[in-house]
């Protein structure tokens, strides 16, 4: 693909080497701002020298890449980058310092030395790794979050921002756009996106590639709009508290009532519960209103001549460092306690943590899924009771699961907090947060690599609240920003109704001030 000569960034000529001052790159405009961009195509193992050198030349600090290496068993972009240590690309030595792997994107810090140069240069590269291979993003929460992240890190005086995808047009124009757009919104409260990818296309053809393309850059922009930016600096959190639990000026309502009313602005189609609605599968769900999405519903392995034999009323959730770190799901029916058993088994889920007693307010709550004295067998799982612990908030039982058709077993580790009053929401977070902690410690120590799987009742009350404060507290620790609102709407973008009430939204902000009280280089 050629991309015209409209703003071509040329290299600085080294003597002797014919053609050394091309690149496959151009430089994009920004929001008042020339240059603000460099867009090109995914390295390649004979261009990696050069695209070093012109981050080398051009001052770059931020090298954002919004594809994986290989998409659909097809190369996308070559590894420009090392691995581990230092290595050399023409001119330019690179040395991997850090990598941080998060759920929806990569951090790599690398530092530049140039031969015969004593200067030391930083560059960190943003890869987004949720882009799906095809079309676009479900939804844009993810991709704002990140886009926010690379702008927190883009130094003032640094040289323009080095945008690529694999041919540097399609995805490389969204993330262009929507952040130059950003930009306008904050000074001018207007846009114009048509307006701005023809100007990027009379500096570089085809970008933004796709009718797709197009319609996300909307969405993310009204998104953004609507939802503001509810990313908190730590330190900050309790003057925002403060702001928030106070009535807004000429409402009568405060402002945590109308953020979390704000959450329930998206609706969900009735074509996104195909399988939950199936009338073989409507007496599985323990409540007719809360129900997985088809996109993030954990699949069991059918079992022939059974229909909706792969159907369980449970969703994948994505933790802070991994997609699918968790499985929300309601509270086992006796009717479905065998499809609990083999749900943990297939996905290889070995931390169960139980938000509920199995009778609350004189009602069924959970039907009682495990075996307390001696074991019982649940289709082909045998469940032996080893061990249970009675602590101060929750009780410890373990269980040795063997499978009948093969003889293989495993620990599997239930965690049920008994602190959770059968009305409202705990006073203190304090207990709650030391349960996260322990749960999450215990997975590190003996889990295997699956989810960790989380109940309540229905599934989305207390189960949204524990994995907002699990991701909301790891967050805090790594980058010491607070964005409760963000991460429930994340949270219901793969289930719906996640953390159901204005009284657990708010627990969700206590417990996290409660948990930066105990940090005291963040205490307010």
């Amino acid at each position: 693909m050629l991309y015209g000569t409209h703003a071509t960034l040329k290299l600085l000529k080294v003597t002797s080497i014919p053609g050394s001052d091309y690149s496959n790159s151009n430089y994009i405009d920004g929001y008042r701002k020339q240059n603000a961009y460099i867009a090109t195509q995914g390295p390649l193992p004979e261009t990696f020298g050069d695209f070093w050198r012109m981050i080398w030349e051009q001052r770059s600090a931020i090298v954002v890449m919004m594809t994986k290496l290989e998409e659909r068993s097809r190369v996308k972009c070559d590894q420009y980058w090392p691995s581990r240590g230092t290595e050399t690309f023409g001119l330019i030595q690179v040395t991997l310092q850090d990598t941080v792997e998060l759920a929806t994107y990569c951090v790599r810090t690398l530092t530049l030395d140039k031969i015969g140069s004593s200067e030391k240069r930083e560059v960190r590269q943003f890869q987004f790794t949720a882009w799906p291979d095809h079309g676009v993003p479900e939804h844009p929460t993810p991709f704002l979050a990140f886009l926010r992240r690379v702008k927190a890190c883009n130094p003032p005086d640094a040289g323009p921002m080095v945008v690529h995808c694999s041919a540097g047009v399609g995805r490389t124009g969204c993330f262009i756009v929507i952040d130059a757009m950003l930009e306008r919104i904050k000074h001018e409260k207007t846009v114009d996106i048509y307006g701005h990818v023809t100007l990027m296309r009379s500096q570089r053809n085809y970008m933004v590639q796709t009718e797709d393309q197009y319609i996300f850059i909307h969405d993310a922009l009204l998104e953004a709009v609507t939802c503001g930016n509810t990313e908190v600096p730590a330190r900050n959190l309790y003057a925002y508290i403060q702001k928030l639990t106070q009535v807004e000026p000429g409402e009568n309502v405060t402002g945590m009532e109308l953020e979390f009313k704000r959450l329930a602005n998206t609706k969900a189609h009735t074509s996104r519960f195909i399988s939950a609605n199936l009338p073989c599968n409507k007496f599985k769900n323990r409540l007719v209103n809360i129900m997985p999405y088809e996109s993030t519903r954990v699949c069991l392995q059918p079992i022939r001549g059974v229909e909706g034999s792969d159907y369980i009323n449970a969703s994948f959730i994505d933790g802070y460092r991994q997609q699918r770190a968790y499985i929300a799901t309601q509270g086992p029916l006796a009717e479905t306690t065998e499809d609990f058993w083999r749900m943990l088994w297939e996905h290889n889920s070995t931390i169960v943590v139980m938000l509920t007693k199995l009778r609350e307010m004189g009602r069924e709550k959970c039907h009682q899924y495990w075996p307390a004295e001696r074991s019982a067998r649940y289709q082909y799982f045998v469940v032996d009771p080893m061990a249970e612990y009675n602590m101060p908030q929750y009780i410890l039982r373990e269980f040795k699961v063997t499978d009948a058709r093969d003889g293989q077993s495993r620990t599997v580790r239930q965690f049920q907090f008994t602190d959770w009053p059968e009305q409202g929401v705990p006073k203190s977070g304090e207990g709650f947060i030391d349960f996260i902690g322990q749960v999450h410690k215990t997975k590190e120590q003996f889990g295997q690599d699956g989810p960790i799987s989380v109940h309540c009742s229905a599934g989305v009350g207390r189960t949204g609240v524990f994995i907002t404060l699990s991701i909301v507290l790891e967050r805090m620790r790594y980058e010491g920003v607070v964005d409760i609102f963000q991460t429930v709407k994340m949270l219901r973008t793969q289930r719906p109704a996640m953390v159901q009430t204005e009284d657990q939204y708010q627990f969700c902000y206590r417990a996290a001030l409660e948990y930066l009280g105990s940090f005291d280089h963040y205490a307010t």
